[in-house]
C-alpha cells in the first residue's frame, strides 16, 4: 500500500497530538482521517491501508488507531468488509465534519491568516488580563465559562453566543483600547467559523480548554494563560492548515511560534 498524503503525523510532539494532549488520541485520529476523506485525499470506495501500515503512517499506536476506526465505522464514515479490508464510505451531504472541511478548503489561506491574528491578539489579551482584570471581571469570566459549559449541544446558536461572549470578555479585561479596536473587526469574520466548529461532533470537549484559560487568568498567571489560549486556538489552526494550506506556503509547525 502506497503512502497516503493529506494528514499530519498525529503522534509527534510538534504535530496535532502534541497540541491536543488533553484530548483522547482516538478522537484526534478519527478527526484526522475524517478530514483526509473530506478533503479528497481519501475517496469513497478507496481501501484504507492495513492497520499496521496506517498506524505507521500516522505514527500512533495500533490500540488507539483501532478505537478510532471503530468510532468511524459506527458513524458510517468507513466500512469494514471481512476478508477484504476497510473502505471509505460516501459521507452524507449534511455531515457537519464534511461541511466544515469543504468550507475550510474554500476559504483557504484567508482563514489561516485570520486564526494567526486571533492567536496573537487573544494570547496578548490573556496575559494583560492577568495583570489588569478587576475582581468583578474575573467573576464574570467564571460566570461566562459556566454559561458556555451548560449551553445545550443541540443549540449551536447558544454555543456560538456564549463562546463569543467569553472570548470578548477576555479582550475587555486586558484594558487596552488599541487591542480591542483591532479585535472587534474580526468578530463578524469569526462568526461563521464559530458556528461551523461548534456544530462538529464532540465540540463541547474542545471547549474544556476554556476552563484552563479562565483558571489561569483567575490565578493571575500570564504564562499559563497565554499557553492555554494558544493551545486552544492552535487546535483549529492545525485542522484548517491540514486541509487548506496553499502549496509552498511557509506555515508554523509548532504552537511555540505564537507564545
Amino acid at each position: 500500500m502506497s503512502q497516503l498524503t493529506g494528514w499530519d503525523e498525529v503522534g509527534t510532539g510538534s504535530g496535532l497530538a502534541g497540541s491536543l494532549s488533553r484530548r483522547p488520541l482516538p478522537d484526534v485520529i478519527a478527526e484526522r482521517i475524517t478530514a483526509t476523506i473530506a478533503n479528497g485525499s481519501l475517496k469513497p470506495g478507496q481501501r484504507l491501508p492495513s492497520e499496521p501500515e496506517l498506524a505507521r503512517q500516522l505514527q500512533v499506536g495500533r490500540t488507539s488507531l483501532r478505537e478510532a476506526l471503530r468510532q468511524l465505522s459506527t458513524l458510517g464514515v468507513i466500512e469494514v468488509i471481512r476478508g477484504k479490508g476497510t473502505f471509505v464510505r460516501e459521507p452524507p451531504a449534511d455531515d457537519p465534519t464534511t461541511q466544515y472541511v469543504r468550507w475550510s478548503v474554500a476559504k483557504g489561506f484567508a482563514l489561516t491568516e485570520l486564526l494567526e491574528v486571533r492567536i496573537g491578539l487573544e494570547t496578548t489579551a490573556a496575559g494583560l488580563a492577568c495583570v489588569r482584570a478587576t475582581d468583578e471581571e474575573l467573576a464574570e469570566l467564571q460566570a461566562l465559562r459556566r454559561a458556555h459549559d451548560i449551553a445545550a449541544t443541540d443549540q449551536v446558536g447558544q454555543l456560538v453566543k456564549t463562546d463569543e461572549d467569553l472570548h470578548d470578555a477576555i479582550i475587555q479585561a486586558a484594558h487596552n483600547t488599541v487591542l480591542t479596536s483591532m479585535y472587534q473587526p474580526l468578530v463578524p469574520e469569526m462568526s461563521e467559523f464559530r458556528h461551523r466548529t461548534l456544530s462538529l461532533p464532540k465540540a463541547k470537549q474542545r471547549s474544556d480548554d476554556h476552563g484552563y484559560i479562565v483558571d489561569a487568568i483567575s490565578r493571575r498567571d500570564p504564562v499559563a494563560a497565554r499557553q492555554a489560549v494558544a493551545g486552544h486556538l492552535w487546535i483549529f489552526y492545525q485542522e484548517v492548515r491540514a486541509v487548506a494550506q496553499p502549496t509552498g506556503a511557509l506555515m508554523p509547525d509548532s504552537v511555540d511560534t505564537f507564545i
